[in-house]
């Protein structure tokens, strides 16, 4: 990898809001930092639940709509004291939250220049979530906290043209549409040959509303000759649990470490992400990697990269899960194979221009 001309030796610290592995934001930066420990003078994260005050009781937000996911308020001094013994020369907040604002503040304070990362479409997430007075206080608040956010960011990044256009039209400045990386386990451990047939289906994400995941028991409900497997948490789990009761190959595997992911996914033939709202959808990137099938909604923002589109399958309109599947599972052997191979390659491609991308930007802020 070249690095940009301005980015060697920056000091980035990331205030993350997003629980690192935790979620598709957490996830992303968390694979971020790993490979820029190897280009950069120093990388570091603060992350949310391990820097919140009143830590050891974990008082926190639940945000609307999903119980699972929660806002943690920073523990401000001790914070304050890593900046001031780390000196970063670039800060980076991943998400909207109280680690964000604080992001803000410091950035303004030291003159230091400031990243914030938009991943996850507001007017989108407000059409699912946010009914009744506390749902519209909360869409209320968040759209004028992004806007705070988007003024006083030197860059803000996002992963598709369309999430770039909602950040203009709240405010932003200067936007890039950055890819994805990849977490190095996924890119270094050899890969496990795909046996070219559709035996093991594997769902991985939230349980909520936006996943659609559902449709994917609905699917087990209609192919009892696959196994299914549902890995993650979240509020439809009651409801999921109740429907695995009748269904033997549909199989719950709770929130799962990255490890343990891992290996679900070199075990499974495809995994399906059939959400009504995904900006860019990560674990289709990982599953890519590995050299297995990915369905995908039409919904899905990984298909705005015409070179990974190349390398997935697509839930057609008015198709069903069950539907798709079995689309696949009329194929040949060797077109599978070689779409798993294709989809490999494109991941590979992907990483390489995400993290060039990333020191370029870190070049452009630290020229402002």
């Amino acid at each position: 990898m070249n690095r940009s001309e301005g980015s060697a030796g920056a000091r980035v610290m990331i205030l993350s809001d997003a629980v690192p592995q935790r979620n598709g934001v957490g996830t992303y930066y968390h694979d971020l930092m790993e490979h820029l420990e190897q280009e950069l003078g120093h990388v570091e994260m603060i992350p949310a639940r391990a820097n919140c005050i009143f830590k050891k009781n974990r008082i926190s937000i639940p945000l609307p709509g999903d119980h699972s996911q929660h806002l943690y308020l920073p523990n401000v001094i001790p914070i304050l004291r890593q900046v001031k013994k780390e000196r970063p020369t670039i800060l980076i907040a991943p998400t909207l939250g109280p680690f964000a604002l604080l992001a803000r503040l410091v950035a303004r304070h030291k003159n230091i220049p400031l990243i914030f990362g938009y991943h996850t479409s507001l007017n989108k997430l407000a059409t699912l979530y946010w009914q009744g007075r506390f749902g519209k206080l909360s869409a209320w608040y968040l759209k004028r906290a992004s806007r705070v956010m988007f003024r006083h960011a030197d860059c803000v990044v996002v992963n598709t043209e369309e999430m770039k256009e909602e950040a203009l039209s709240l405010g932003a400045q200067k936007v890039r549409v950055m890819g994805t990386s990849i977490a190095r386990p996924l890119v270094e451990k050899p890969l496990i040959p795909f046996r070219g047939e559709i035996k093991t289906v594997l769902f991985a994400g939230r349980l909520a509303k936006e996943k659609r995941v559902m449709r994917v028991a609905d699917a087990a409900a209609e192919l009892p000759e696959l196994t299914f497997n549902i890995a993650g948490d979240g509020p439809l789990m009651k409801e999921l649990e109740e429907k695995a009761q009748d269904l033997p190959h549909l199989n719950l595997l709770g929130w799962l470490s990255r490890e343990q992911l891992l290996a679900e996914i070199d075990a499974a033939d495809v995994v399906v992400l059939p959400s009504k709202h995904e900006s860019f959808g990560s674990i289709a990137l990982e599953v890519m990697a590995r050299g297995r099938l990915m369905l995908v909604s039409e919904t899905c923002g990984i298909l705005q990269w015409p070179d990974l589109a190349a390398g997935l399958w697509v839930i057609r309109e008015g198709e069903t899960v069950a539907d798709a599947l079995r689309r696949l599972q009329e194929q040949p052997t060797s077109v599978l194979c070689e779409s798993a191979r294709k989809a490999h390659a494109a991941t590979v491609d992907m990483n390489a221009q995400t993290m060039q991308g990333w020191l370029d930007v870190f070049a452009e802020v630290r020229t402002r």
